[in-house]
């Protein structure tokens, strides 16, 4: 199944797809995310939806980032970056993608897509690479208030224009790497 497919038919199959693109198995702050992403999968699941990563890197290194992070959701690899682009061509989600020795077609950085199965976009961000993230690697917005929010939109409840969630820090990642 091409990788477009497999996005396509897991959108199919649920409420919602929370979708998100992260770099590698070497990127400890993606791994940081994917364990977040692993704890809220439960909740996810129980609201009808589905977790799904997407990265630029090979299937096998997709394998390391599941042993690194726990992350046992739905994954795709997709090394020509094609559902990056797609997204981008439907306005979902505008997925920077950057060089990277080692990734002929580019890195994708970090993105979040929660999109329901009618194409509805229920939350969107991309990070735009820059020095004082890191080049992407941090300032990435916390994955539980993302989903809370979420689930209120999807209630009904109001929704403040205002909403931004806090943002991961080197400090939070140290934090979680020294204590656990």
């Amino acid at each position: 199944m091409d990788k477009l497919q497999e996005y396509m038919t897991l959108k199919s199959q649920s409420d919602f797809l929370f979708v998100v693109f992260y770099r590698g198995n070497w990127c400890p702050f993606c791994i940081s995310y994917l364990k977040s992403l692993q704890s809220l999968t439960p909740s996810i699941t129980a609201a009808g939806g589905t977790p799904l990563t997407i990265s630029a890197e090979p299937a096998a290194n997709v394998e390391k980032s599941r042993a690194a992070s726990g992350y046992t959701g739905a994954a795709i690899s997709d090394p020509d970056n094609f559902i990056a682009a797609k997204m981008r061509e439907r306005g979902s989600v505008d997925v920077a993608v950057t060089a990277k020795n080692g990734y002929p077609h580019g890195l994708a950085q970090p993105a979040i897509l929660i999109i329901r199965k009618d194409g509805e976009v229920l939350y969107s961000w991309a990070i735009e690479p820059k020095t004082m993230n890191l080049g992407g690697a941090t300032g990435r917005p916390v994955l539980s208030e993302v989903f809370e929010n979420t689930m209120a939109k999807l209630q009904g409840q109001p929704q403040s224009q205002e909403f931004k969630p806090r943002q991961t820090s080197i400090g939070a990642l140290l934090k979680e790497k020294i204590f656990g």
